[in-house]
């Protein structure tokens, strides 16, 4: 058993209050979709997803965590990429559902990607939360992960629903028509949401195990 496989072992009830892996489900036959409670920093994957703004500011949420995780070298890096598409577009912002990869900081994690999922005035939909999610699998596939961690989009920051943001995540990913990845980490921070995320996976994917 490898060292991601140890790490998403499926845990025991005392385990699920305090975070892990909780629930797997299959999608297509072959993509194992996982909830995982806990700091995005702390998911098993290769490749880590933020949820940000327009600006890849970093300021709390996911963005923080991996902020303090990685290294203020990150924030000038972004920083280059927010000014660099200015100069290429004539924006000042960049568009919702803009994504973008940086190296991450340590391991198992060797990619951090960036996705917008909120306008400058921090609102987001089920839009924005469907190109974040295409956007970062691209990203990933991209790289050669073989496993991505996505946290529940816009439903922080940008105020949209979390039933309904982690549904539309839910409903992107079955209907990707391929993917080269074997696993996405689906990641909630509070362990008092595990249930209700269930309850939403299980009527969009199905039972899961």
């Amino acid at each position: 058993m490898g060292f991601l496989d140890r790490l998403l072992k499926r845990p025991g009830p005392a385990q699920e209050a305090g975070g892990g892996v909780v629930r797997r489900w299959t999608v297509a036959g072959r993509l194992e979709v996982a909830l995982f409670v806990g700091e995005i920093v702390d998911a098993p994957a290769e490749a880590i997803c933020t949820s940000t703004n327009p600006r890849l500011s970093l300021g709390g949420g996911t963005g923080k965590a991996v902020l303090e995780e990685t290294g203020w070298g990150l924030k000038r890096r972004l920083e280059a990429v927010v000014e660099e598409e200015a100069r290429r577009t004539g924006r000042s912002d960049l568009p919702v559902g803009f994504v973008c990869a940086s190296p991450a900081g340590r391991p198992p994690h060797r990619l951090i990607v960036h996705c917008v999922a909120s306008d400058r005035s921090h609102r987001s939909s089920p839009e924005a939360v469907r190109l974040c999610v295409e956007g970062a699998l691209r990203e990933a596939e991209g790289a050669g992960c073989t496993n991505l961690a996505l946290p529940v989009f816009g439903a922080g920051h940008a105020n949209l629903p979390f039933d309904d943001a982690l549904a539309t995540i839910a409903r992107t990913l079955l209907d990707v028509p391929t993917t080269t990845l074997d696993r996405v980490l689906l990641v909630i921070l509070h362990p008092h949401q595990a249930r209700r995320a269930e309850a939403i996976l299980d009527g969009v994917l199905g039972t899961g195990r």
